[in-house]
């Protein structure tokens, strides 16, 4: 009953229907009761041959049953008017609510069960409200009604009749039990069932890809299967109960009618008054049989009542503290301390007093072993999870003293999987500022190397992208996202392996935009490609949850310690040959002319973030020559798989080998900044012998 009595409340703000639907559940059910002498009295007009009388009382029934069929549908449509708007403030009330449960809901619950419980269960409540008053009410009042009258005509047969209501309410408990775990059960199977459809539709690539459509029919039969065989149970029980309760009925006018003919052979009563008795024990059975029916149908709808509100009384684990602030400008110094964190339910820490102090603006790339807990790192920053140990501050104060929608406010993510909403482009862009104007929308899509592309398509903007974004490729979902994150103009962001799924080329176009979005705001990237983070302010190693190394890349690389082994581990045989370095060199065009001009030509491959700007040739450590280069993309079909990624960074100009042979060459490569970033030394035998790898 408490949860029958918690979902009236939504119909407060309808109180006005609510009172007018009473009102015609009270008058129908007065119709009905009022039927009961109108009968009798037909009954003693046919027996006194009274014209006159039975045409009045003819029209007296047929006014009574028009009075009846107008209230009736009054009763239906101002109650079907509360039930809708309450279903649909329950539908946005629970909605609302999911949007404001914090992550570790959604890791616990799966889609088919919130999916559920939106769609089906909160269409199952309303057979409550329905039933309530268009069925119990003017029902319950009826029998009051009509019982009442029964016993003001005979209480003797009215004791009769009412010896079987125990009955039927002792019959009607039973199944209403019984129907309650089976509501239950059915409940949880068209979960089942909903989940196994949301799987097999979004991995509908995976199924097909490994030919697992059989495998998934058979699965979706098994829980259909189950359903069904629930579904029959509950069909058998209203089978049942339907036939025993006129079986009961019959029993009971049988009887009745058998003590009624003694009262009247002795005398005691009227014919006209059984009729009229009986015409009101008939009316009796139809009221008596739909609240034991409804009983059933309550049940069940008191079963996704439950489900529904268990949702609702689910609080958020992550919300406001008391006093928490807004926060309209961040610089982005970000600074863990003595942060220690497991997931709900594991007793594992998947981190370890983690200390890291971020600068504001400072590009900060979080490296480690699968498992070694970079995303999870990444993820208390907007503080999707709270630390169970230590403290993470904000340029200085502890987040919690932030309102948690103020300060996310000033964060964007873009994750290795994009995940974009069906609607347009346009519609995907402006998410997060869907007040931002055309000429916005177009800037920042062209900072993020998108804008190409989008004017390529025949509606340009307003181009429809499918669920999830399915009718763009994967490159170009991440420009979009990009692009998003541009106009939300963050001053903290998190790449969480950006481009670790996509080809050459698209690499090449996301990496670029994803530099202009990181200049001046504190970035956080994990990578598992560790030659794109080689120019981060500061590379991170985790390793089982702690951090084990901190430094520069080359500092790291000269510890020779974690770091290494992976950096080593990944770069294969290049890094062994190469120490130090990130990719690999040949010469393709030599000349050697003693005493006179020299010319060297060659590449080297380098990843997208090194910029390989120059290159300088020493002969016995004397410069002996300089020239600029020129980026292009390599063959991916020739190029080892670490380098796919990669710029091909030509060179070729000539230098002075001087007049005597040099014993030793020396080749350097500088970025943009005059920063030396890789060299080789090889003697003056292995001049013809410089390519490392032949590609």
């Amino acid at each position: 009953m408490k949860t029958y009595f918690r979902l009236l409340k939504y119909a407060r703000p309808y109180l006005g229907f609510l009172v007018l639907g009473f009102v015609c559940s009270s008058i129908l059910s007065s119709t009905n009761v009022a039927v009961i002498p109108v009968v009798g009295k037909l009954s003693e007009a046919i027996g006194k041959g009274s014209f006159s009388q039975l045409n009045l009382f003819v029209a007296a029934a047929v006014g009574l049953y028009f009075l009846k069929g107008i209230f009736s549908f009054g009763q239906i449509y101002f109650i079907s008017h509360i039930n809708q708007n309450i279903i649909r403030d329950l539908r946005v009330q629970v909605f609302e609510h999911l949007q404001n449960l914090s992550l570790d809901y959604y890791s616990k619950t799966r889609t088919g069960d919130i999916i559920t419980i939106i769609m089906n269960d909160i269409n199952v409540m309303q057979n409550i409200i329905v039933s309530s008053f268009t069925s119990i009410v003017p029902n319950f009042l009826t029998i009051v009604g009509v019982g009442g009258y029964l016993f003001y005509l005979n209480w003797h047969l009215a004791l009769v009749a009412v010896l079987m209501l125990p009955v039927i309410t002792f019959i009607s408990t039973r199944f209403g039990r019984q129907m309650e775990e089976i509501a239950t059960a059915t409940q949880e199977k068209v979960s089942d069932i909903a989940s196994v459809v949301h799987e097999v539709v979004t991995g509908a690539k995976v199924v097909k890809s490994f030919t697992m459509e059989k495998e998934e029919i058979m699965k979706f039969s098994i829980a259909s299967n189950f359903a069904r065989e629930i579904a029959l149970k509950a069909t058998a029980i209203n089978a049942i109960q339907g036939p025993l309760f006129n079986f009961i009925q019959a029993v009971a006018a049988v009887v009745i009618v058998w003590v009624g003919g003694f009262e009247i052979v002795s005398g005691r009563i009227k014919p006209s008054d059984l009729i009229a008795f009986f015409t009101g024990v008939i009316m009796l059975g139809d009221p008596i049989g739909s609240l034991s029916g409804m009983n059933v149908t309550i049940q069940i709808a008191l079963v996704s009542a439950k489900r529904v509100f268990s949702v609702l009384d689910t609080l958020p684990t992550i919300k406001d503290s008391p006093g928490a602030i807004d926060v309209a400008k961040i610089d982005g110094a970000v600074e863990f301390g003595n942060v220690d964190f497991r997931y709900e339910g594991n007793d594992n820490l998947v981190l370890k007093n983690i200390n890291v102090s971020c600068r504001a603006g400072e590009v900060i790339a979080i490296v480690g072993h699968s498992g070694a807990g970079k995303s999870t790192f990444v993820s208390l920053i907007p503080r999707f999870y709270d630390p169970v140990k230590g403290e993470i501050f904000l340029d200085g104060r502890n987040l919690k003293e932030y309102k948690v929608r103020s300060f996310r406010k000033h964060i964007a993510i873009v994750p290795q999987e994009t995940l974009l909403f069906s609607g347009t482009i346009r519609d995907n862009i402006a998410y997060g500022k869907m007040d931002a104007t055309d000429q916005e929308m177009e800037n920042v899509a062209k900072m993020a190397n998108a804008h190409d592309f989008i004017m390529s398509f025949q509606n340009k903007y307003k181009t429809i992208i499918g669920e999830k974004g399915v009718r763009l490729s994967g490159g170009e979902r991440q420009r979009v996202a990009i692009a998003r994150a541009f106009l939300r103009d963050p001053r903290i962001l998190i790449l969480d392996e950006a481009t670790s799924s996509l080809d050459s080329e698209s690499e090449h176009l996301v990496q670029n935009a994803l530099e202009k979005l990181m200049k001046g705001r504190t970035t956080f990237v994990i990578a598992h490609r560790l030659s794109t983070v080689r120019f981060a302010d500061r590379i991170i190693v985790l390793e089982k949850g702690s951090v084990v190394e901190e430094g520069r890349y080359d500092e790291l690389i000269r510890k020779a310690g974690v770091y290494k082994k992976l950096h080593d581990m990944q770069l294969g045989k290049f890094a062994e040959t190469l120490p130090n370095v990130f990719g690999f060199i040949e010469m393709n065009a030599m000349n050697i002319n003693y005493g006179g001009k020299s010319k060297i030509g060659g590449w080297v491959i380098s990843d997208d973030n090194s910029h390989v700007s120059h290159v300088r040739i020493f002969a016995d450590n004397e410069k002996a020559g300089e020239g600029a280069v020129d980026l292009e993309r390599p063959d991916v079909n020739k190029v080892h798989p670490n380098f796919i990624n990669s710029l091909r960074c030509g060179f070729k100009f000539d230098f002075n080998a001087g007049s005597n042979p040099a014993q030793t060459y020396r080749i350097e490569f500088e970025d943009e900044k005059g920063r030396k970033i890789m060299e080789k030394h090889f003697a003056l035998k292995e001049f013809n012998k410089v390519p490392i790898v032949s590609i």
